[in-house]
């Protein structure tokens, strides 16, 4: 319940289930995560100075400033589809190395950017990634028990956390 988007977007509860039968109770969820060797967490920090497309040295041109507080929801739309790419980017490689892999991302998932094309058909054919929220984890407490500080609400930056789950084909 803790999930933005509950009963909204397709991988998201309690639609989750419909494309990832793993996650359709508390119990298989656990099961199902439990299954891997290891999870890979990354987190990712960004204070609105900069476009994640963009290489600040090359536009040394241009003055970038601190967006604040409600400034960085632009900041995170953009944010969160360039992570999502990137985390596909990271399951590609470990499969390809004999790795199955789970990705699990911030937010809703935006492979298919802002035109789901099966928002309203569930199942995802499109292999999406659901939301690290959507299948349970309280990303406050894992950040907590890492040790990682973030804002909740954010003022100065915005934290996302995205984990790939691994296991040896």
């Amino acid at each position: 319940m803790g999930d933005g988007l509950y009963s909204r977007a397709i991988l998201c509860p309690p639609h989750l289930f419909q494309t990832y039968t793993q996650f359709k109770t508390f119990k298989s969820t656990r099961e199902f995560i439990n299954s891997f060797d290891r999870a890979l967490v990354f987190i990712w920090k960004n204070d609105g100075t900069k476009s994640w497309k963009l290489d600040k040295r090359e536009l040394s041109h241009i003055e970038f400033k601190i967006k604040k507080g409600k400034q960085l929801k632009g900041t995170e739309a953009a944010q969160s589809r360039e992570i999502t790419l990137l985390m596909r980017k990271y399951r590609n490689i470990f499969k390809k190395n004999n790795y199955e892999t789970f990705t699990l991302i911030p937010g809703h998932c935006d492979l298919c950017a802002f035109k789901c094309p099966n928002r309203d058909n569930p199942p995802c054919k499109m292999k999406g990634f659901p939301s690290l929220e959507a299948i349970g984890i309280d990303v406050y407490k894992l950040l907590e028990k890492m040790k990682v500080a973030y804002e909740y609400p954010c003022i100065n930056y915005l934290t996302s956390v995205t984990m790939t789950l691994i296991r040896k084909d």
